[in-house]
C-alpha cells in the first residue's frame, strides 16, 4: 500500500477550532456538517475472533447525520495518539449513519487522509495495540509502519468471506490456511496472532484443492519485511505455475531470491500482466524453507 506523508501536529492542530489557533471568531466558522448523538437501540454486539458468536463487547452505538463520525475529533497528546475508534454499519432507516464506538479514547486516532481502498478508513495508533483490539466490530488489514506509528485501513461492514488457519497442515514453517475458493489469506484470519502480521509479510503460493471443491489450501510463508526497494510481489495466480509453488509479478529489475532469499527460481522470468492487470515479468518458484 503507497504511503502518504503525514504530519500528526498539523492533524491535531487542524481538528482544534480556529478561535484557539488564531483568526476568527465562532460566528465565522463554517456549519459543521452533521452531528452524532448517542442511540442505545443500535445493535452493537461483534464476534471477538472470526465466525464467532456476536456478544456484547462493550461499544456504544451512535447515530450521525451528514458527514460527521463519533471519532473525528481524535487528537494528538505529545505525539500519543488519542481518540474513540467506531465500526461503521452503514445506513439507518431514517438515512442517518450508524457507528459502534469504543466507549473510551483508545491509542489510535482516525487519520482521513490515508490511502484506504473503496469504503475502508483509516486510523494511525502508537503503541503495540491495534484498532481492532479496541473494537471487535471492526476488521483492519495489515498495519504499516509510519515513523513512531502504525497505520490501518478498516471496516466495520459485514464480514466477507474468509479462512480458516489451520495447523500442523504445512510444517514448522509455513502457516497453514483453507479458503473459499477465490479468497486469500488476510493477516485477522490468525485470529488471535493476527499481530504478527503487522511487522510480516503475508506471502501465499498458488493454491491446491481441498477435498471439498469449494475450498482451497494454502501453506503461506511469513518472511521479514524485504529491503527497501523491492519490486517482486506475491501473484497466485501466474499461468502455468503448479499448486503449491510461489508465484511472483515483478515490476523492476530485481529478482524474487534478490527480494526474499529463500526462494529459488529455476525458470525464467516471462513478460506478462500480474493479478492486478499490471505489465510484470512472471516467476514460478520454489521455497527452500
Amino acid at each position: 500500500m503507497a504511503k502518504l506523508n503525514k504530519f500528526p501536529l498539523l492533524i491535531a492542530l487542524s481538528a482544534l477550532p480556529l478561535a484557539l489557533i488564531g483568526g476568527g471568531c465562532a460566528s465565522d466558522l463554517p456549519p459543521p456538517d452533521g452531528v452524532c448523538i448517542v442511540d442505545t437501540t443500535l445493535d452493537c454486539t461483534a464476534g471477538p475472533l472470526p465466525g464467532s458468536t456476536p456478544q456484547d463487547v462493550g461499544l456504544l452505538g451512535y447515530s450521525c447525520t451528514g458527514k460527521a463520525r463519533p471519532d473525528e475529533n481524535a487528537r494528538y497528546n505529545e505525539e500519543v495518539p488519542e481518540g474513540l475508534v467506531c465500526a461503521d454499519r452503514g445506513a439507518a432507516v431514517d438515512g442517518k449513519q450508524s457507528y459502534c464506538c469504543s466507549q473510551t479514547t483508545t491509542s489510535c486516532a482516525l487519520d482521513p487522509v490515508l490511502p484506504c481502498l473503496g469504503s475502508d478508513f483509516g486510523y494511525q495508533c502508537r503503541g503495540g495495540s491495534r484498532p481492532d483490539v479496541f473494537n471487535a466490530a471492526l476488521k483492519c488489514g495489515n498495519g504499516v509502519e509510519d515513523d513512531i506509528y502504525i497505520d490501518y485501513c478498516c471496516s466495520g461492514q459485514p464480514e466477507p468471506p474468509h479462512c480458516t488457519a489451520t495447523q500442523g497442515s504445512c510444517g514448522d514453517v509455513l502457516q497453514g490456511f483453507t479458503c473459499p475458493a477465490g479468497v486469500l489469506p488476510v493477516n485477522e484470519d490468525l485470529g488471535a496472532n493476527e499481530s504478527r502480521a503487522d511487522y510480516y509479510r503475508f506471502f501465499c503460493p498458488v493454491p491446491t484443492p481441498a477435498p471439498n471443491i469449494k475450498l482451497n489450501n494454502y501453506c503461506c510463508y511469513m518472511p521479514a519485511p524485504p529491503m527497501t526497494g523491492y519490486s517482486c510481489y506475491q501473484d497466485t495466480v501466474v499461468p502455468g505455475c503448479a499448486g503449491g509453488r510461489f508465484g511472483f509479478a515483478c515490476y523492476g529489475y530485481d529478482k524474487p531470491n534478490e527480494d526474499y532469499p529463500p526462494m529459488h527460481c529455476p525458470d525464467p522470468g516471462f513478460q506478462g500482466k500480474s493479478a492486478e492487470g499490471y505489465p510484470a515479468t512472471l516467476y514460478c518458484c520454489d521455497g527452500n524453507f
